[in-house]
């Protein structure tokens, strides 16, 4: 797995993925479930402010095309977070489905669950039917009424499906 330098707020990974043993190259194609966070498994993150880093994490369930979306976390800040996702369509730009955002939270160590807590769980937030196309996981956090982030998971690659 590639690893990440550099504390930035926007920042795409290209890297290679290893679905069921098979590097794949930059992105993954789907027939078994897959897995992609931005370096390994749950990690590393990325420091978004001086006291949170957030990761990015994708996983593709064995019918090629649901998604999931979550984030590992460090806060150190002291304050409540709240965590939540987006997939972005890399080759047409712009949201392609919004995972919502999990409990706020004040837990220094853990992992986001978008669309896992009230008010999205109750309309299925959490998973996403992706169309074909190439995605990525944008993940961020609202902290004291902003908005930061965008710190995003390896591309996924969706292919036709029934």
């Amino acid at each position: 797995m590639p690893d990440w330098s550099g504390g930035i707020t926007k920042a795409v990974v290209a890297g290679s993925i290893t679905v069921a043993g098979v590097v794949t190259g930059t992105g993954t194609a789907h027939a078994d479930p897959a897995t992609a966070c931005r370096s390994g498994i749950n990690g590393p993150t990325v420091a978004v402010t001086n006291t949170i880093s957030i990761g990015s994490c994708c996983y593709v369930e064995g019918n090629g095309y649901t998604i999931w979306g979550w984030i590992p976390y460090q806060n150190n800040s002291g304050s409540s977070v709240t965590y939540c996702a987006h997939a972005i369509d890399v080759i047409h730009g712009g949201w392609a489905h919004d995972f919502g955002c999990d409990s706020t939270t004040a837990a220094q160590q853990g992992m986001a669950h978008p669309g896992a807590a009230d008010p999205y769980h109750k309309w299925g937030w959490q998973t996403w039917g992706a169309g074909p196309g190439t995605y990525v996981i944008s993940a961020g956090f609202w902290l004291n009424g902003h908005y930061l982030g965008d710190v995003e998971s390896p591309m996924t690659t969706i292919g036709a499906h029934a």
